[in-house]
């Protein structure tokens, strides 16, 4: 019988790579959802908003809806709006999603790097160099600097495309600062998904449960990068599994582990959903 009662979700590279749909990943995530276990889908990828993600997701196949999504932006916004006074200006270089989530996260957006108190940064395939020239300039004033994650590629379904990490390495060279990372596989991303997981949770229960009683090691975090998903699942505690879908496999698992790099290495590794033990507990 299986013990796991929710599962954190990457997406791009585990669920699809660009237009490429990963149908076994699909019919999984749907079985295990009718099944009664929780799902949430946690990506650092910031260029869309919570409901265009769920939407892109349902036109796969996957059951899913807005509240299960996690995306760098929103994890970044929140996190930033922890540290800094209300109201701080911050000049946000990334997505239409990212503006948004740290105007939820009650900061004001501003596009001059003079007035900025903090700098957001997060993927868009828009993002231009007089917007990381602003970055620059904000960070070099003292602005304080968040980027959702330092992910440096993006699987696709032609290869590798660069990713948000690529970007912000071309404004730490300039400036000579590093960024706040909150995404995978930093705490914040972790406790923000851990959240909305608990809500799923919460859901199924009878009404006027106080606690869900949901544990570390009754969650699966799935993914297909080792220094990101698989290093912050175990970190969280989680259950972790590889899918040799995206960026890393098998022969990278045997590397991290050859290397004594213990916090990189799975307790699964897969070629595919359809070979996740939900009841297995032990190192790949």
């Amino acid at each position: 019988m299986s013990s796991v009662r929710g599962v954190i979700c990457d997406v791009d590279g585990v669920v699809h790579a660009g237009s490429a749909v990963f149908t076994e990943a699909v019919e999984a995530l749907n079985a295990w959802q009718a099944a009664g276990i929780a799902a949430v889908f946690l990506t650092n990828n910031a260029s869309r908003f919570p409901s265009e993600l769920a939407a892109r997701l349902r036109a796969d196949g996957v059951e899913c809806t807005a509240d299960q999504v996690v995306t760098g932006a929103v994890v970044g916004a929140q996190t930033l709006a922890e540290e800094v006074p209300p109201g701080t200006a911050v000049l946000v270089a990334g997505s239409p999603a990212l503006r948004e989530a740290a105007q939820q996260a009650g900061l004001t957006v501003t596009g001059d790097p003079t007035a900025a108190g903090a700098v957001l940064q997060g993927y868009f395939p828009g993002l231009t160099a007089g917007e990381l020239h602003d970055a620059a300039r904000a960070i070099t004033g003292g602005a304080r600097w968040v980027a959702t994650n330092g992910d440096l590629t993006l699987p696709t379904e032609w290869g590798a495309a660069p990713g948000n990490g690529a970007y912000v390495q071309a404004v730490a060279r300039a400036t000579g600062v590093a960024p706040r990372i909150t995404g995978k596989p930093e705490t914040p991303a972790y406790r923000t998904a851990w959240k909305a997981l608990a809500a799923r949770v919460r859901e199924s229960l009878p009404a006027g449960t106080s606690s869900t009683g949901l544990l570390p090691h009754q969650v699966l975090a799935i993914g297909d990068r080792l220094e990101t998903d698989i290093a912050g699942g175990n970190a969280a505690g989680l259950r972790t599994v590889l899918v040799t879908t995206g960026v890393h496999g098998r022969q990278d698992v045997e590397a991290a582990r050859a290397a004594g790099d213990v916090e990189r290495v799975p307790e699964q590794v897969v070629d595919g959903f359809g070979q996740i033990d939900l009841t297995a507990r032990g190192q790949a």
